[in-house]
């Protein structure tokens, strides 16, 4: 299974990993703010369908370069998929901060054997965004995966790096496509 994720369309990235079991540690690592801290961000979900969501990036991934997420909780079914709206916090020239529907995240588990697949889709995504948000989520997982497995955290901003050119040409070549 690549690490890559797959570009479904120019607004659209799905990634697929399979993760260690059970399926309950791969939900806390998705759900626990003191375990996706570890992975992603200091995230504060309220674990409801039309809870709150808000996402505070630390400034070594992209913190500097945004002031947050702020969402709302779609689908919340535990263990299996939790959903929610991506409402990216843009600063301005002049300070202030709008936010930005940049579309929904879903993440959802399902066992298979001794192992847990997860499936992660960001949807609606403004096409400008999607070679940042696909090199975001990718060095992201990467992390998840080596934290899951007990090895400790990953270097996010070199990941990304190497990475984010391969989404720019894959999107290119699906613009050259004609793909919407």
């Amino acid at each position: 299974m690549s690490p890559d994720g797959n570009l479904l369309d120019l607004h659209t990235v799905e990634f697929k990993r399979l993760l260690p079991g059970p399926i309950e540690l791969a939900w806390d690592y998705l759900t626990k703010p003191d375990l996706l801290k570890t992975w992603f961000a200091d995230v504060t979900l309220e674990p409801r369908v039309g809870g709150d969501v808000t996402v505070r990036f630390s400034e070594d991934t992209c913190g500097g370069h945004t002031a947050g997420v702020n969402g709302t909780v779609r689908e919340f079914r535990p263990p299996h998929v939790v959903a929610f709206t991506w409402f990216q916090l843009r600063r301005e020239p002049d300070g202030s901060i709008t936010p930005s529907d940049e579309g929904e995240v879903r993440f959802e588990l399902s066992e298979k054997g001794e192992k847990v697949l997860l499936t992660l889709l960001h949807s609606r995504l403004p096409t400008a965004e999607l070679s940042s948000h696909s090199a975001g989520w990718h060095s992201y997982l990467d992390n998840l995966e080596s934290r899951i497995r007990g090895q400790g955290s990953i270097d996010y901003m070199a990941t990304f790096g190497q990475v984010h050119p391969r989404y720019l040409e894959r999107i290119a070549a699906l613009q050259r496509s004609g793909a919407a």
